[in-house]
Order: structure tokens, then sequence, then C-alpha cells
């Protein structure tokens, strides 16, 4: 069973990795699906049940939870290849506009490998003509089709630390929280893949636990409600529209590039894009890489473009009280383009929609990995 699950913060959310050595605790922009997965193990322990937590764990698949503002069908974070301009960054009209470089690049690199291009690669803004530079973060789009960057509420609050020994505060150890501050028409969006008697368990430790740091002090109280699933494009609507304008693209910048031959028929490109950091590793005992490698149509693939960041990402086991090994990832928003040849047969559509209920990578238990292929900012090759 998949349901997708809101949730709206009531009290301050900090959700991060707590450092000993800091005095600056700064909570993460989404709510990962390992915090809430520990809070429903915490749940458990609490109910006495905690010798079944690994077996029920098997069965749960919880995904990462997204903020979204009321009145938006769907929220996602901004690819890794979004640009905005320089000096008026942002959506327009209040910015100069945000566009997607994905398939200009990609275009311009398959191209640059036939012909010598008589001009760089480089996009500049329409209105001021200033540089554009990558943008981050998170968007929405609302039942009109406008989109608006989503601003995550911050509120800071300085703390003093307290002896666990003397349960009396510690002189000169202050510390200080950024957190999540809660709003009416703020909410984060997530899936939960389960039996339904684990998932309402999820729902009601969600409750009673609360989610992220310091829910002993008041912090990570959620209100939890059922929702529809986000309104996006399907799967096979998304890579066809991405292939109509590569193929656009790369017709339009081929007339520039003398000998440069055109896209054989039947050729498919598709990216896998990331929303959250991705654990990769092309041998399981390996070193770690930073790109995906699919299983596909008894095929091999390997990404043949890429924009992506390297990241550490690790965390914290509430049933051992003992921090998770550190992993090299690559951080979300990146993207992977991909290649399917027509000699190879059709795409398998189906396939890659098992790829995105499965996520890629390991510890996909922990929500890493989840992914969209051909994540719908691609297609905004024009600024907005």
């Amino acid at each position: 069973m998949n349901r997708w699950l809101h949730l709206k913060p009531r009290s301050p959310l900090l959700i991060g990795r707590l450092k000993a050595d800091s005095a600056y605790l700064v909570t993460l922009p989404y709510i990962p699906g390992r915090v809430v997965r520990g809070a429903w193990a915490e749940g458990r322990r609490m109910a006495g049940k905690a010798a079944t937590i690994a077996a029920a764990a098997r069965q749960l698949q919880i995904w990462n939870f997204h903020p979204v503002r009321e009145g938006m069908v769907y929220s996602l974070p901004f690819p890794r290849s979004a640009w905005t301009c320089k000096r008026h960054p942002g959506f327009r009209p209040h910015g100069h506009g945000v566009l997607d470089s994905c398939i200009p690049r990609w275009v311009y690199r398959l191209l640059e490998e036939q012909a010598r291009l008589p001009f760089p690669f480089q996009i500049v803004c329409d209105i001021c003509e200033d540089r554009m530079t990558p943008t981050d973060g998170y968007y929405g789009i609302d039942a009109t089709g406008g989109r608006a960057r989503i601003s995550i509420p911050l509120q800071f609050q300085t703390k003093v630390a307290l002896s666990r020994r003397r349960r009396a505060a510690m002189e000169g150890m202050l510390y200080q929280v950024t957190a999540i501050a809660p709003q009416e028409d703020l909410a984060f969006v997530g899936r939960v893949q389960g039996p339904p008697d684990l998932i309402r368990e999820v729902e009601e430790a969600l409750e009673q636990v609360g989610v992220g740091a310091l829910t002993r002090r008041g912090y990570g109280q959620v209100q939890v409600c059922r929702g529809d699933p986000p309104a996006y494009l399907s799967l096979r609507e998304r890579v066809e529209r991405f292939n109509r304008i590569f193929r656009q693209i790369y017709a339009d910048i081929a007339r520039l590039a003398p000998g440069a031959s055109p896209l054989p028929e039947g050729t498919w490109f598709f990216t896998i894009d990331l929303l959250a950091p991705g654990v990769f590793r092309e041998d399981p005992l390996g070193p770690p890489a930073l790109w995906p490698t699919l299983e596909l149509g008894g095929r091999t693939l390997r990404p043949c473009f890429w924009i992506t960041r390297p990241t550490l990402v690790g965390g914290w086991s509430t049933a051992w009280g003992l921090p998770k090994p550190v992993d090299l990832a690559a951080s979300a928003g990146s993207v992977y383009g991909f290649r399917w040849d027509p000699e190879w047969g059709p795409l398998d559509f189906e396939a890659l929609e098992r790829l995105e209920e499965t996520g890629v990578g390991e510890r996909t238990d922990e929500g890493f990995g989840e992914l969209m292929v051909c994540h719908p900012f691609h297609l905004e090759v024009e600024p907005i």
C-alpha cells in the first residue's frame, strides 16, 4: 500500500544531525524518511515492542517529506541544472526568471563530440544580460500553473545546556537552535509504503512522539493528515515531452555545427533526478561513487551526462543509541542523463516506474536514493 501523508508543524522542528562539539544546531529544510522511521521505532519501543522493530521495519518504506505551501498541487527541490539571474534572481515577475540548463548543456556536449562548435556554451539573462548562476531550494506549482519558490520560515532560540548528572544548567554552556517555525499554510508531504496497520502506527507515533530533535523540550510536534498524491505529469508524459524538447534543441544547435549528424530515430534520452542524497557503489565492496548504475531491460546503463555535487550523510540510530556510518553521497538535486539506443528495443516505462517506487543506490530504507525520472523542471528551457 502506498499512502501520502501531510505533516503540519505545530511547534518548531529541528531536523538534522546533532553535533556534540558545536554550539549551533541548524535544521534541514525537509524531513528525511529516516527521521520519520526513527519516530515510529521510538513509538514501538515505548509500547514495549522493541524486539519486533527490525522485522516490522523490513515491511515499511518511508520516503522523504518535502515542504509545500497551501494551494500548491506539488512541490519539488530544484534540480542542480536550474539557473537564475545573478543580479535579479527568482521567478518572474518578481525576478528576471529561472530556467533549466540540463537539455541545452547535454545537447552541447553531444554536438561537441562530433564537430567544432563556433561558440562556447553560455546562458545569460535575456533582460539584463548578466550571467546566470545555479539556484537551489524548493519550488511549488499551483493549480493555475504558477510557480513560486518555497521559503522555509526559521526561528532562532538560545538555550542553556543541562548536566545529565546534576540535572541543572551548566555554567557557560549556551547553544543556539535554528529550527523550522510552524505556519498555518506550511506542511511537509511524503509517501509511506507498507501494510495498512504499520502505516497507522507511523501516523500515531508521529503525533505522540514527534519528529526530529529536542522533542522533550517542546520541539517536533506535528499534525498528521492523509492526502492525495501530488499532481505530477505521468512518467511517460514527462519522458516524451523531455525527448521532444531535446530533439528540437538538438536540431536548432546542430544548424550551427557543420558536420553534426542527426539523432537516430528511436533513441530515447531520460534523466534520473535525486530528490534526496544518494549513496552509490559500482561494486558492493568498492569505493563510493557519485553516479548510479541502472539495470534496465537486461542492460547495465551508466550516465553519459551528469550534474552533481558530493556531500556526507550519516544519521542516528534510535534503537541502538549510536551514530550510523558516514558515507560519501551525491547531493539532492543531482541530475544524471541516460541514453537508450533503438537497437536495444523499446524503452521499458514500467521498469522506470518501478525505479521511482524503489529508489536507487544503497540505504534506500532510510530515504536515501529517492528519485524522479525526467524532473518536470527540465522542460523549462526558457526563463519563467
